[in-house]
């Protein structure tokens, strides 16, 4: 419907409010003193001011509108009497509350569909409607109270067909597109180099050929220049497969088959038709046996211990694939042995005192070195004439020999450190001296003889000065030797003595001993345990300088600690330094210091007494040692260097039940550890870098059977095995190989 032209554009339609109309005037009623002007007042007297009043009053009135007049007042009187009356009864009557009707019951339709049969023949729907009694939302069958049944019509009859179609005008058949290359030839304008053109069109006279009036388009691909002869290449490495026979000490029947390319990778060299080991792309290793995991010595058979408390030192000799240890046999008593990692290739080396025990290794230990003669192991031994002095070994019966017997007897004794320095070894004697040592020769300090003689005179002047009747400290790195000697006041502090031959003193206390030890090397210098206004502190040595780098406090003396590095040492991990202090006067705790900030840090108050049973190791940005919680005991420990990231990182034995770690080492990312656990006794375990725990290998299986493994000696990891000591119950403590193999390579066992 169109707009009514005369409506005014923004009115109020009907049922809205008109908020915006403008209030009329509401006329006033006539009574007797209406003037007879304003009763006869015209229709142009009621507009002013440009707007319309409405009409007042007519000119003339007619009875009839006098009798309606009076008939409305008087209904209106009637009206307000009776709505009086109302008002008065209804405030006389006493109202109550009505009570709360029940939720009334729903009525339910259901609708099924049905099949056709003999009421309803072409199919339809049966509508039930009941009442929801169990108001369950649906209309049970118990619940319908009417049935009706709605049929479908039958089918109407097919209406007749309709006639065919005239049938159109067969169409001419469409013209072909076609595609035609065509070649271009070399010194072409467009294309010099030569090439082909692509040419498309409609096959108009449908030849099914695109001749030449019928292109219509052309694509034209030109070749590139050609380029010059490249240089001639080689000839190819050939491929290489190579089969070896594994280490009888890791599988005794088997093969290692090696891939590689005979191209001259690394230090091999190319075309030799030698596949060596930087040639080698890829192995295939098959073993027809579990890898090796079993006894290999028997130095004091039957349940006798070959190897005990005072003869227990072992080394790996990296250069031979031996394993040198001391062990105990009843004819020739404690000497020198090797083995291979298999029972039958170990053998005593050398009886060294042929009337007693020559006790390998009792003092100093094993230190492999390597030099110009190359690898040689330093130990001590007592051949029964000489005392105990310095003996080197090749691992060959003819390169075992005494150094040089520097005393009359016993140049070394229990008190007596060694540590490798320029290819060759230091190490304090009985007599609180320091000498160098080499296969063939011992020489004081300040005559090593790759000094020139100015600086081994320079050397014996300031050496013959100090005086060394305790070796606190005796380390050394690349560059440097650190030892501890007394000054002409008699003072005991570090000095340090540089490959190049230049000494330095450290005045660490200058109000008495520094009694400096337990020290390790730092790109800052050597960080060690000193004693400062009668306490112990971390200090650092660096160029004559020396620098202060803790200051922990005994909280319950509130004095200076005394014990600092007494159990675990000094590690560094990264650019922190962890150690062990005693700051409670109850147990040792973990505690790290930072270069990095300077920062002092208890680690955990929870472990107490790291590193009292073992060295500790580093892997993986962690370090590794033994401790005791009050939840689990005895346990391995780890820490990086956080208090968040100190942990007990094993517990084999539940509760507080003591695993006692006994000896930790590092296999590729896993850490390999010997302790006790539930059941067991002690046997050797792996953890992973996952945190996952495994036993590897136990000597003597059998619930309650405790093989008590690393009771003596060390463990040390060799290129294919871990060696260390353990009882099988048939057999003393002897010496016991594990294939290691198992975690860092893979075989095929068949």
């Amino acid at each position: 419907m169109s707009p009514n032209s005369n409506t005014v554009e923004h009115a109020p339609i009907a049922g809205e409010p008109a908020h915006d109309q403008i209030a009329k005037d509401v006329p006033q009623i006539n009574d007797g003193n209406r003037s007879t002007e304003a009763q006869s007042r015209s229709r142009q007297s009621v507009v002013e001011n440009g707007r319309y009043q409405g009409v007042l009053a007519r000119n003339r009135s007619s009875k009839k509108s006098k009798v309606l007049t009076t008939i409305q007042v008087l209904s209106i009187i009637i009206a307000l009497i009776l709505s009086s009356y109302a008002l008065v009864l209804l405030n006389g009557l006493q109202l109550s509350q009505g009570k709360d009707g029940q939720d009334a019951i729903e009525t339910l339709v259901l609708s099924e569909g049905r099949e056709a049969d003999s009421i309803c023949t072409e199919g339809g729907s049966d509508i039930f409607i009941g009442t929801d009694t169990n108001q369950n939302g649906v209309l049970d069958s118990v619940e319908i109270t009417s049935t009706t049944k709605i049929c479908h019509g039958k089918e109407g009859l097919s209406g007749p067909q309709g006639a065919n179609g005239d049938s159109g005008e067969i169409g001419s058949n469409g013209t072909s597109s076609l595609v035609r290359m065509v070649t271009i030839y070399v010194g072409n304008t467009t294309c010099p180099e030569g090439g082909i053109a692509i040419y498309s069109g409609m096959d108009e006279n449908q030849n099914d050929y695109l001749d030449d009036e019928e292109f219509a388009t052309v694509n034209e691909l030109c070749d590139g220049k050609i380029g010059g002869d490249g240089n001639s290449g080689g000839n190819g490495a050939p491929a290489l497969v190579k089969k070896e026979i594994p280490p009888s000490n890791v599988c005794p029947v088997g093969f290692i088959l090696r891939f590689g390319i005979d191209d001259g990778t690394g230090n091999s060299t190319a075309f030799d038709g030698n596949l060596s080991d930087d040639e080698v792309d890829e192995e295939l290793k098959v073993c027809s046996t579990p890898l090796t995991a079993e006894r290999i010595s028997d130095a004091a058979p039957n349940v006798n211990d070959g190897i005990t408390a005072n003869c227990d030192a072992m080394n790996w000799n990296q250069k031979y694939s031996i394993t040198i240890f001391a062990a105990y046999s009843p004819l020739d008593g404690c000497e020198l042995w090797t083995t291979e990692g298999i029972m039958d290739t170990t053998t005593m080396l050398l009886d060294i005192n042929p009337l007693g025990d020559s006790l390998p290794g009792n003092a100093l230990g094993f230190t492999s070195v390597a030099g110009e003669q190359g690898e040689l192991v330093f130990f001590d031994a007592d051949d029964g004439t000489n005392g105990r002095e310095l003996w080197v070994t090749d691992g060959t019966t003819i390169g075992t020999h005494i150094v040089q017997d520097i005393f009359v007897h016993n140049s070394i004794d229990a008190n007596s450190v060694l540590v490798p320095f320029m290819q060759g070894v230091v190490f304090t004697t009985s007599s609180n001296t320091i000498h160098w040592a080499n296969s063939s020769d011992i020489v004081e300090l300040s005559q090593i003889p790759t000094f020139d003689n100015a600086t081994q005179s320079i050397l014996s002047s300031s050496l013959s000065a100090l005086s060394a009747n305790a070796f606190s400290i005796l380390d050394s790195d690349a560059d440097n030797l650190w030892f501890n000697a007394k000054d002409s006041n008699g003072d005991l502090e570090p000095y340090q003595l540089s490959t190049s031959g230049l000494l330095t003193a450290y005045d660490v206390n200058p109000n008495g001993n520094s009694l400096a030890q337990f020290s390790v090397s730092t790109e800052q210098g050597l960080v060690v345990v000193a004693t400062a206004n009668s306490g112990r502190q971390l200090a650092l040595l660096s160029s004559g300088n020396v620098t202060w780098l803790t200051s922990l406090m005994d909280t319950t003396t509130g004095n200076w600690p005394t014990n600092v590095g007494t159990g675990l040492g000094l590690h560094l991990l990264s650019s922190k330094i962890i150690f062990d202090a005693q700051t409670t006067g109850v147990n040792p705790t973990l505690w790290s210091y930072d270069f990095h900030n300077g920062m002092t840090t208890s680690l955990s108050t929870e472990i107490v007494i790291p590193g009292e049973r073992t060295e500790a190791v580093i892997n993986g940005g962690k370090i590794f040692f033994d401790c005791v919680t009050a939840t689990f005991g005895s346990e391995l420990c780890s820490s990086d260097g956080t208090i968040d990231g100190t942990i007990v990182a094993t517990d084999l034995s539940s509760g507080v039940v003591d695993s006692d770690v006994r000896h930790i080492s590092i296999i590729g990312d896993d850490i390999v550890f010997i302790a006790s656990a539930d059941d067991i006794g002690f046997a050797l375990w792996s953890l992973d870098s996952s945190g996952t725990i495994q036993l590897q290998y136990d000597p003597y299986q059998g619930i309650g059977n405790n093989s008590d493994s690393g009771q003596y000696g060390n463990m040390i990891v060799t290129d294919t095995q871990v060696i260390f000591v353990a009882l099988d119950g048939q057999n003393g403590n002897e010496l016991y190989a594990w294939t290691h193999l198992q975690l860092t390579d893979e075989w095929l066992i068949w």
